[in-house]
């Protein structure tokens, strides 16, 4: 029983040490810090502490660009480590658990050239359809160490010193920054987009004219629409088209008004218009666009370019090759 004692207190003892040595992959090797927050296409100069705020959408996804930052020598204090190769890494953490991706890959191990060297970071958060209009997501990024010891990136190890302050003018510069982000109404589901001038050779007989009929909302399921096409029949006999096209929540499709610009004569315009609907449901949406089109010239297509120049060229060459060749060998 003794024995059984004296070996547990020993297991005690040797217990801590194994801990320790866990932590020991925290060389703290480098100094992590935000040159770049959130809002760092919002003109500030540099990351500056405090919450930054974002809208987004039911489905929604938003984009920013991180400056993550390997503090200059100068910035760091007594015990803090500079040096060729110190490895960083991006680490976000969200309150609601939203789908948050990164580029480089969140929590993947950054090797820097040394103190002074800055990555841009891009992140990616996806709010889920069941989000509500006025919720709020924060969402936090941290510049961290990576752990030699464990393998992986470690925001519990902490900064050798935060804020990091630049000497020049004492600006301050933190490893973690916060982004507020609040739901709002998502854009109406139904969209159409188009050119706002088309231009079609004379002579051309069926000249596609597109519009694009867009289901805006992500979480949408696949949505039927109706639509109608018509023109003044200035180019071509008049176009009065009605059909149904179906699109995927957030995606576009094409459909087309056909123009006979075959007995049409240069500089003629006509005008386009699309009207698209809703088919399921009340009250009915409808969106709708305007496009003209402009019939021009075709544009001559040239029979002696570089390409067809060097063949022909290469050609002249093998063809006088091989016949210096058979008039040597008749000679012969």
């Amino acid at each position: 029983m003794k024995k059984l004692i004296v070996i547990l207190a020993l297991a005690l003892l040797i217990l801590p040490g194994i801990v320790q040595a866990q932590t020991k992959g925290c060389g703290w090797d480098g100094d992590p810090a935000l040159r770049y927050g959130w809002n760092y296409m919002d003109g500030l100069p540099y990351h500056q502490p405090g919450a930054d705020q974002a809208d987004i959408y039911a489905g929604g996804s938003i984009t920013r660009e991180l400056g993550c930052y390997n503090a200059a020598a100068t910035w760091l204090p007594a015990g803090c480590k500079a040096a060729a190769g110190d490895t960083l890494c991006a680490h976000v953490t969200d309150k609601l658990g939203w789908t948050i991706s990164g580029s480089p890959a969140l929590d993947a191990a950054v090797i820097l050239p040394g103190p002074g060297y800055i990555w841009y970071q891009y992140v990616t958060i996806t709010a889920p359809c069941a989000v509500t209009i006025c919720q709020y997501d924060t969402v936090i990024v941290q510049v961290a160490y990576w752990n030699t010891f464990l393998g992986h990136c470690d925001p519990a190890c902490g900064d050798c010193k935060d804020p990091n302050i630049r000497p020049t003018d004492g600006l301050q510069y933190y490893s973690k920054d916060t982004l507020v982000v609040h739901v709002i109404e998502s854009p109406p589901a139904l969209g159409v987009f188009q050119d706002t001038l088309t231009l079609v050779d004379r002579g051309q007989t069926q000249a596609y004219i597109p519009f694009s009929v867009c289901n805006q909302d992500n979480c949408a399921p696949l949505t039927t629409y109706g639509y109608n096409i018509k023109s003044k029949g200035h180019v071509g006999a008049a176009l009065n088209v009605t059909s149904t096209v179906q699109v995927s929540g957030g995606d576009c499709k094409d459909v087309y008004g056909i123009i006979d610009a075959g007995a049409a004569s240069a500089c003629q315009f006509d005008t386009l218009k699309i009207i698209v609907w809703t088919t399921v449901g009340t009250p009915t949406k409808y969106d709708t666009c305007v496009q003209r089109i402009h019939v021009v010239e075709p544009s001559p297509v040239p029979l002696f370019t570089v390409p067809v120049v060097t063949i022909l060229v290469l050609a002249l060459i093998l063809a006088a090759a091989v016949f210096m060749r058979r008039r040597a060998v008749s000679r012969a």
